[in-house]
């Protein structure tokens, strides 16, 4: 199997379970405050990566954990995910995913400034095009969302910056120990927003079960898109994060009757097309021959 399809698998799972982990949190947040769901669901979630780090032979030296690389790269997830979360509380499931999706288009411009990836104008237009589509979506300013879109945006920064970051990783850090490093810098994060959240409130049984399962999900989430953005070529790659899009907008509408107004949905057409027409130019590269890849240790 070839690093490009590979790379696509992993992003495809990971895809999914972001969207699966995004609206567990969604419903979780009408019982708990977020800096709580961030501080649990963080836990699990690393309690988990944890014994996925041990069982596959993936502990590394924590002095890694202070390379300039790594620190970008987890502090960057636990900021993302804080806005995220915050997002969540506020706005529908569809919205916060689709503005996400910006990501990869904004990841395939970052890499040819850093990594010197040829990017044509073609990239370029279809990473313009799908900010157009965001703007439609969010309507900064004139919109129902108010500030809650800006929380939105800042998310969007941050999940390109660690995506662009985890490009930049060395292939001797195995991705699942990424992951739980991320994993727990999430769980700090969550910890240093508690003074100043709503009062801790004891959790149901039903929240702790949702929050396991969506730990779980993040599990998978992380260790895959990790995987998948270190395998291949990320403008071939990329692309298919935009899979589970239509799930997004089938559980918003099932779990909380949200449906995006006319302009969304012409937004939401413009950052698919922008990422089904990237997909389409990169069609040629998954039948050239794969380019070759650092060799990685079987936990990663």
């Amino acid at each position: 199997m070839s690093a490009n399809l590979r790379g696509i698998l992993a992003v495809l799972i990971a895809s999914t379970a972001f969207v699966l982990n995004d609206a567990l949190i969604k419903l979780v947040s009408s019982e708990l405050p977020p800096s709580e769901i961030i501080v649990l669901r963080g836990i699990l979630a690393t309690i988990m990566l944890i014994g996925g780090v041990v069982a596959l032979g993936a502990v590394r030296p924590i002095s890694i954990l202070f390379e300039p690389m790594m620190l970008l790269r987890v502090a960057s997830a636990a900021t993302a995910t804080v806005f995220i979360v915050l997002s969540l509380g506020r706005l529908p499931l569809a919205t916060v995913t689709v503005v996400l999706q910006v990501t990869p288009l904004a990841v395939i411009a970052g890499s040819s400034i850093l990594y010197g990836e040829k990017v044509g104008w073609r990239r370029w237009a279809a990473a313009l095009t799908g900010f157009l589509g965001v703007v439609l979506i969010v309507k900064p300013g004139g919109g129902s969302f108010g500030m809650a879109v800006y929380v939105l945006l800042t998310a969007l920064l941050f999940t390109t910056t660690r995506d662009l970051t985890t490009r930049g990783l060395s292939h001797d850090i195995p991705s699942v120990f990424v992951a739980a490093a991320s994993s727990a810098a999430i769980a700090l994060a969550g910890a240093v927003l508690v003074p100043f959240d709503a009062t801790w409130t004891m959790p149901s049984t039903w929240a702790w079960g949702t929050m396991t399962v969506s730990a779980a999900c993040l599990f998978v989430a992380n260790t895959f898109m990790i995987m998948a953005l270190r395998t291949g070529e990320i403008a071939v790659v990329a692309p298919f994060r935009y899979a589970p899009v239509p799930l997004a907008v089938v559980l918003g509408y099932l779990w909380w009757d949200d449906l995006p107004d006319t302009l969304g949905f012409v937004g939401t057409g413009l950052v698919l097309g922008a990422g089904l027409y990237t997909l389409h130019r990169e069609r040629a590269g998954l039948r050239a021959p794969p380019v070759p890849v650092a060799q990685r240790s079987p936990a990663e």
